[in-house]
């Protein structure tokens, strides 16, 4: 099934020029692009999204340490069917529900396999989150962004959150390298078992594969990108967009470079439309 009218994607507004930087709205740009399915962006401020959502009709999606709920993006307005969706994962299986004829982001017999995948990727990259202390945020309502994160994380500020500089800062430089090769091991299909170059013993020098093991990446599963290439790929972008430049040239090196494929490799799904 084709749209005829493009779908609506509401993202959150960054700073000028208005650029997708979170990691969820990535996701579904992401899927969006390589479904290959017309939509336009809206861009909506944070301040806002709790307004857009309810009058969507759209119900909260997240909940605070408190457990009240609180609402967030993306959401999708799909004209042809007037279907709206407001969860990230639930968008991806709509797409492929509603456009079998365009590629599949998530094999039936693996969506189980798929959100824990999810899950487990956003709890790695969420751990470790404040690295990105420069997010694109529009300086007119910057404040009002900061209240905002520093209540989902339950913190005084948002500048508590932050860790800028200093022996902190490269001690959770190191320990993401680590949790990242953990990761990488999926790309090399070792699974678990296999101990080696991940453990990080000099900071300021990438970590690299055994000379034996061949170049992994950029994808998961063969020569094409599914929804789980576009869940990691997700937080990298964020990570580019909002990590100081010379934190990210770091990443892109570690694991032999794997991120900075897997960057790479979806650039062309990365377009914002």
């Amino acid at each position: 099934m084709t749209s005829e009218t493009p779908i609506v994607f509401y993202d959150i507004a960054s700073a000028k020029p208005l650029r997708t930087f979170a990691p969820n709205p990535w996701k579904t740009r992401l899927a969006l692009n390589l479904k290959g399915i017309p939509y336009r962006t809206e861009w909506i401020d944070m301040p806002d999204i709790h307004d857009v959502r309810e009058k969507l009709g759209v119900p909260a999606n997240r909940t605070h340490a408190d457990g009240t709920p609180y609402h967030t993006l993306p959401v999708i307005h799909d004209p042809s069917t007037n279907a709206i969706v407001g969860d990230t994962f639930e968008i991806a299986l709509y797409l492929d529900k509603q456009y079998p004829d365009r590629p599949t982001l998530i094999q039936p017999s693996a969506i189980g396999l798929t959100a824990a995948f999810n899950a487990q990727i956003d709890g790695i990259f969420t751990k470790y989150v404040t690295l990105a202390n420069q997010m694109p945020f529009d300086p007119a309502i910057a404040e009002k962004i900061g209240a905002i994160f520093a209540k989902r994380a339950g913190a005084a500020s948002l500048k508590d959150m932050q860790i800028t500089s200093g022996a902190q800062r490269e001690e959770q430089m190191v320990a993401f390298e680590a949790a990242l090769g953990e990761l990488s091991k999926a790309y090399w299909h070792t699974g678990g078992t296999t101990d080696y170059f991940w453990k990080a013993t000099d900071p300021k020098q990438a970590q690299r594969p055994p000379e034996n093991r061949k170049q992994a990446g950029p994808f998961l599963d063969g020569d094409h990108p599914t929804y789980a290439d576009c869940i990691v790929g997700a937080w990298l972008k964020m990570l580019e967009a909002s990590m100081p430049s010379e934190d990210w040239a770091r990443v892109r090196l570690w694991q032999g470079g794997l991120w900075a494929r897997i960057v790479d490799g979806l650039g062309n799904l990365s377009e914002i439309k």
